[in-house]
């Protein structure tokens, strides 16, 4: 399935990125990294997984945890042409219902 990434999505990847070097290191950062991409995969080719959260706009948003990370959640979307929206990239345990989706 054709996939795309928001701007805000790479913008969350950069500054979590930075932080886990920051307070875990760089092996950490990089696994973490390994990880998410091998999530984006699962996802897209499985991407009605997660429970949509009626909380969350655009519609249709759904999370879905970065593998080996559970403290991470992707938040993605299928458009109706069939595409995987990838918005964002977040700690679960911060508000997400403030988490803007849109940028």
């Amino acid at each position: 399935m054709n996939a795309a990434r928001r701007p805000q999505f790479l913008l969350d990847l950069a500054e979590e990125l930075t932080w886990l070097k920051d307070h875990a290191g760089a092996d950490v950062a990089e696994r973490w990294y390994e990880s998410l991409l091998a999530t984006i995969q699962f996802i897209k080719k499985n991407p009605y997984v997660g429970r949509e959260r009626k909380d969350l706009t655009p519609a249709g948003i759904c999370p879905w945890r970065v593998r080996d990370f559970p403290r991470w959640l992707i938040f993605h979307a299928v458009t109706d042409r069939k595409k995987v929206i990838f918005y964002r990239v977040r700690s679960g345990t911060m508000n997400l219902v403030v988490l803007k989706m849109e940028s």
